[in-house]
């Protein structure tokens, strides 16, 4: 991540970012084997994770959003090894948002 990067986002704070990370392999819930979609991160500058969601897509094309409770106060470089948040994709507030709203509606 560069410095371009993080100044071009409009975070809540000046030390938090909005990420999304593409994964693939079997959903969190089960519901899908050898499948794609995206874990969502509130997190900060230094790598603390605040918040965090999983996305995707089932075959007949609804969208799931599950939380990821265990991801929270997670240290993306300290607890799980990676040399910087370079692997993230940053995105606006706005798309985490969206994320955040599917997952209310859901337990609506």
């Amino acid at each position: 991540m560069n410095s371009r990067e993080l100044h071009s986002i409009e975070p809540k704070t000046p030390e938090i970012v909005f990420a999304k990370e593409y994964w693939t392999g079997d959903s969190r819930d089960g519901h899908v084997v050898n499948g794609d979609g995206y874990h969502y991160y509130q997190i900060t500058k230094t790598g603390k994770i605040l918040d965090a969601y999983e996305y995707y897509e089932r075959e007949d094309g609804t969208s799931v959003v599950s939380p990821l409770p265990e991801m929270l106060n997670i240290d993306w470089i300290e607890d799980l090894g990676f040399e910087d948040l370079e692997v993230l994709d940053f995105i606006d507030e706005s798309e985490y948002d969206s994320i955040k709203e599917q997952m209310a509606t859901v337990n609506s």
